[in-house]
């Protein structure tokens, strides 16, 4: 018989959070044709500072297809099927190495950054809807409790 568990009602509210947060992420990005991952891979190549990945691998040349699926935890196979979509929609341009021809680069279009633009305006609206009701502390313990988490799960 399964028994009431504070850890395990710890993760469980963290999966149902992480999923709704997604799910409405959806709702706010699908009018402009692109899925959350892509949303992020967009946010990655604009090098959004709020992304944890560049915390702990800074970056000053433009990411490759490589490190787009290191950040975002996916497969090789997946980041090319999204990356293709996004350059297939003008959002994304893949752009030799200037110091090895054979790697690209990835860099947003002005299409693309316009896109990022619009949609930050929409992220930044509804994350202050619903984040308004916190104090910054109550804010910054909930990123160093994630952070320790996820230090802990990687160690």
């Amino acid at each position: 018989m399964l028994k009431k568990n504070l850890n395990a009602s710890v993760v469980l509210h963290a999966i149902k959070f992480s999923e709704t947060w997604k799910k409405n992420g959806d709702l706010i990005i699908q009018q402009f044709g692109i899925t959350i991952q892509q949303w992020f891979i967009l946010l990655l190549l604009a090098k959004d500072p709020n992304i944890l990945y560049f915390k702990l691998h800074p970056h000053i040349k433009p990411l490759m297809a490589k490190e787009l699926a290191d950040a975002m935890n996916v497969s090789r196979a997946n980041i090319t099927n999204m990356l293709n979509v996004l350059i297939r929609k003008k959002l994304v341009v893949a752009i030799s190495d200037k110091v090895d021809k054979r790697r690209k680069r990835l860099s947003l279009t002005s299409q693309g950054m316009l896109l990022v633009e619009k949609l930050e305006k929409l992220r930044y609206a509804y994350n202050n809807q619903i984040l308004s009701q916190f104090s910054i502390e109550e804010k910054r313990q909930f990123i160093r409790f994630v952070d320790v988490c996820l230090h802990i799960m990687h160690a």
